[in-house]
């Protein structure tokens, strides 16, 4: 049986005064693979879009109870395992923060969170 993992492995963390700049894993066990296309496995959107939150509650404190809403969202390269990723997260203002995901194959997603 597979033990499954449900993050990317974080090996750096970058923080700035402008931005947090997260280097990331996938690893070939990740859960969200089992069941999204077996035999080509692609990292769901949704996972993305979660783990940005995850990071913006972590890095900026945000309260995600106030979310409204992704704007500006772009999903451009699929992820695929063993893919090492770069999650930029930049504070826009108080309300908006902006992300984008990318690694040698390109820019992966961007998009830009809103709360309340």
């Amino acid at each position: 049986m597979t033990e499954y993992v449900y993050h990317g492995k974080v090996i750096a963390t970058e923080v700035t005064e402008s931005s947090v700049t997260i280097q990331l894993d996938i690893p070939e066990n990740l859960y969200y693979f089992a069941g999204h296309f077996p035999s080509n496995p692609v990292l769901p959107g949704v996972v993305m879009t979660h783990w940005v939150m995850e990071y913006l509650t972590q890095h900026y404190a945000v309260d995600a109870a106030k979310f409204i809403g992704l704007g500006a969202l772009k999903f451009q390269i699929i992820i695929r395992p063993k893919y090492q990723l770069t999650l930029v997260l930049k504070k826009l203002n108080d309300k908006k923060y902006s992300f984008s995901y990318s690694s040698e194959h390109g820019q992966h997603a961007s998009g830009k969170v809103l709360f309340a």
